[in-house]
């Protein structure tokens, strides 16, 4: 087995990767969809989305402007959810593991951060947000290639992707609850339904999901189905679902034998994702959807605390 302090630079680099790209997604599509949301989903609501699923406390006091807040969620080194702050992390974790990676991921994370803090106020000005936001999800495509065909999957890999899926686990369910309280405050604005449906369509996006979600409902998802998708769907690389099994999978690679007593993370996360993998949209549909997907995120973030003071306690 590796060295802990390996193990766990190899899970936070995961970790802080998949946030950067799911951050950087989730402005681009939010941004985009200003030019031809419904009325109520304009700049304003908006700038409120972006901070309640990125997870942060924005004082918009005078000095407030749009500028300063894309600067904040971007390049903002003091903001530590800011896309150049989960980018530099990354990095950090990948020298901390250097050893254990392909001189081809190394490159590819060293030129992402390097594109990342090379970017300016005055280049973000320039080009956009939109522009800035779409070279990081270039960047991340790159490096999840390098990742996937260019080191052995061993126990390492196996390492990384448990990072990888726990945060993109949380980080989903942070956009679908997100995004449902988006439609409950457009309810309370008495908005049309057509914004609940274009709410769902731009969940959908954040997700990269729209169009396998098109093609398996055969039709443009509703709410309900979007939600569904995107919690259950076991074949999606998105969903809930998918992502606790392959947390269980690759926890097989460093953790084979089968029988693990009751208080063991191996015990812990079979139970969650046996829980999802037989759960139905009948059973959700009977909760509070937000207080679902809440009870999600934690567990999800409890599962990450048990595998690092397991196998990453140094």
């Amino acid at each position: 087995m590796m060295l802990s302090r390996i193990a766990n630079s190899l899970f936070w680099m995961g970790r802080y990767l998949e946030r950067a790209d799911h951050a950087a997604r989730y402005i681009r599509v939010h941004y985009y969809s200003t030019l031809d949301a419904p009325l109520a989903s304009k700049h304003d609501f908006i700038v409120d989305s972006i901070i309640a699923m990125m997870g942060m406390e924005v004082k918009k006091d005078k000095s407030f402007n749009e500028e300063k807040f894309n600067n904040l969620i971007t390049l903002d080194e003091g903001n530590p959810v800011s896309i150049r702050s989960s980018v530099a992390y990354a990095r950090e974790n990948a020298r901390g593991a250097r050893d254990s990676m392909s001189g081809e991921l190394w490159g590819a994370i060293n030129r992402y951060y390097h594109f990342t803090n090379g970017y300016s106020e005055k280049d973000l000005i320039k080009n956009g947000i939109y522009g800035f936001c779409e070279r990081v999800n270039e960047h991340a495509s790159v490096v999840s290639a390098a990742l996937e065909n260019t080191l052995m999957h061993n126990a390492g890999w196996a390492i990384v992707k448990m990072g990888i899926h726990i945060e993109r686990a949380s980080q989903v369910a942070r956009i679908m609850n997100t995004k449902v309280k988006d439609i409950k405050k457009l309810e309370k604005l008495k908005s049309n339904r057509s914004s609940e449906s274009y709410e769902a369509v731009t969940m959908l996006k954040s997700a990269e999901a729209f169009d396998m979600s098109k093609m398996y409902y055969r039709t443009v998802p509703n709410l309900e189905e979007a939600l569904e998708f995107l919690i259950l769907n076991k074949e999606f690389p998105k969903s809930i679902a998918y992502n606790l099994r392959h947390i269980h999978h690759n926890l097989g690679k460093i953790s084979p034998q089968k029988f693990h007593d009751s208080g063991s993370v191996e015990f812990e996360i079979g139970k969650l994702h046996t829980y999802y993998h037989y759960l139905t949209w009948e059973e959700v549909k009977e909760k509070n959807i937000t207080e679902f997907l809440d009870e999600t995120i934690r567990s999800v973030y409890k599962l990450a605390r048990s595998l690092e003071s397991t196998y990453m306690s140094y």
